[in-house]
């Protein structure tokens, strides 16, 4: 499954090795929540002593309490986002037979709850053999970030997906803010914000995480956008087809019935 299309060669050249990965999350998850709860709940607890001694918390304490709070839950959104960009592309995550347009319409409507969309891909892509998460993750990533950014009017969104020359590629287009032709390139960076930290929404992480399951499956996204005019993202990576009918080309619990397609460079499947 997910088997290369562009090479033969099995190797995630843009993937962070499981042992980097292992190590990463084994750091975050001991060295950084334990005192990230703690962080979060010492206000609580000053406030129940003050409280008890039946005190009035000065202003300015208060002030400052309020700003570790909302620091403890900024931290917490980046440790999220990092824990996210570690796991994300594993090689040895299971693959499925995806509905594409049933997964796109459950993630918009998760993410665009008070907000509008559409969703047209074309009936050779509408099943894709792949990781599920992943997939998930790109479109999240996608169709929220004009969600986060956009407080002028109701968020849209038209996706749309079709074939050409063996590479499937989806668009995604919403009707945000824009981005400056500038910034077109350092917004899939790691942590890259374009708002002072303390204005921004979410962890700046998103589109890193997007881009580095696009370049895992051997493709990119790219973006066309101007300011107050919307951004189009284009998520497009290599296919191939193959006939799954046959019990004895792939593992029972990801066959489906008649043509899909591959993606991936992953070699998932027998020759």
């Amino acid at each position: 499954m997910l088997r290369a299309a562009m090479g033969t060669s099995t190797e995630c050249k843009n993937c962070t090795t499981p042992e980097a990965v292992n190590m990463i999350t084994h750091r975050i998850g001991h060295d950084l929540r334990a005192p990230l709860r703690a962080l979060k709940i010492l206000p609580e607890w000053i406030s129940e002593e003050f409280e008890s001694a039946e005190t009035d918390i000065p202003p300015k304490a208060q002030q400052f309490l309020e700003m570790i709070t909302s620091k403890a839950v900024q931290m917490e959104g980046l440790l999220a986002g990092l824990l996210e960009y570690a796991l994300v592309a594993d090689p040895e995550a299971t693959v499925s037979c995806v509905d594409i347009p049933a997964e796109i319409d459950e993630v918009a409507r998760r993410y665009l709850a008070n907000g509008a969309y559409e969703i047209e891909v074309a009936p050779e892509l509408s099943t894709l053999v792949l990781i599920r998460e992943d997939l998930s993750a790109i479109f999240k990533h996608l169709i929220s970030n004009a969600v986060l950014h956009n407080d002028q009017c109701d968020s849209y969104d038209r996706v749309t997906g079709r074939l050409h020359d063996a590479t499937a590629i989806f668009c995604v287009e919403d009707n945000g803010p824009g981005i400056e032709r500038e910034f077109h390139q350092r917004i899939f960076e790691p942590f890259a914000i374009l708002k002072p930290r303390d204005e921004a929404r979410g962890s700046g992480l998103g589109l890193a995480v997007a881009q580095k399951i696009a370049g895992c499956w051997g493709g990119r996204i790219t973006v066309r956008s101007e300011l107050a005019k919307g951004s189009r993202f284009q998520f497009e990576f290599p296919v191939e087809a193959c006939e799954l009918a046959s019990e004895e080309l792939v593992p029972a619990e990801i066959q489906c019935k008649g043509l899909v397609l591959w993606a991936n460079t992953q070699e998932r499947h027998p020759e």
